[in-house]
């Protein structure tokens, strides 16, 4: 229903208007919602973070639905461009903690791949995945491809490396959940396979809807809009 009131409020593209889907998962479901739709979010989160002016299209419920709070998507948010140095090795375990999963060959959101002085990515809030070329630590290209060919495409100068999810998974984020679960049920952890796998720091189906034990604060979409956003209900 969002997606077709964007398409009846812009036929045409237009880099104002976004939508902010909901998980489409049932509360406390066993899956987790697809990656595209986590980087789609995440995609309107940082633009609306960094002040980007919008046409936000969302529902009552997405506006009360819990979030990440403002800083965790600012702040592990990378802006990667030409002559930037980077290294591979730090690069990819620096993303691991950010949620992304690291393959041999990339061709889903959140996926992350280091071959010699070659590393793909496939971005969280971008439409294609992209090759950084290495010249020792320096980027010397950044190209898209097609990630059923593998072969490149377009040249950009400049790619946003978002949060890989809507929660962290470096050591200190293990450890706060860990507590807060400690903290919330009466059970015992080794019983819980949730449990079991975020403490080896992978990201088990379902852990979107325990997301209020890895922060201490959570945030609401108005937290990541201006004060000044005019708030319009559409009837029906």
């Amino acid at each position: 229903m969002l997606a077709a009131l964007k398409y009846f409020l812009a036929p045409e593209p237009s880099k104002r208007l976004a939508l902010f889907s909901d998980y489409e998962i049932l509360p406390y479901d066993v899956f987790s919602p697809a990656e595209e739709l986590i980087s789609e979010r995440l995609e309107v989160l940082h633009r609306a973070a960094r002040g980007d002016n919008l046409i936000l299209i969302t529902s009552i419920a997405n506006l009360l639905h819990r979030l990440p709070p403002v800083d965790y998507v600012t702040s592990r948010s990378l802006c990667l461009k030409i002559g930037d140095q980077l290294e591979p090795e730090k690069f990819r375990s620096t993303l691991t903690e950010r949620g992304y999963r690291v393959t041999e060959t990339v061709s889903n959101h959140g996926e992350i791949a280091v071959r010699g002085s070659l590393v793909d990515i496939f971005a969280m809030g971008m439409k294609h995945p992209c090759r950084i070329d290495l010249f020792d630590t320096e980027i010397e290209s950044i190209r898209t491809f097609d990630p059923e060919t593998q072969l490149t495409r377009d040249k950009v100068k400049e790619i946003n490396v978002l949060p890989g999810r809507e929660f962290p998974l470096d050591p200190d984020a293990i450890r706060d959940f860990r507590n807060r679960w400690h903290q919330e049920f009466d059970l015992d952890p080794r019983h819980s396979n949730l449990y079991e796998s975020v403490s080896k720091g992978f990201s088990p189906q379902g852990i979107e809807s325990y997301l209020p034990l890895f922060f201490e604060q959570m945030a609401s979409l108005l937290d990541y809009l201006p004060e000044n956003t005019q708030i319009i209900q559409m009837p029906g």
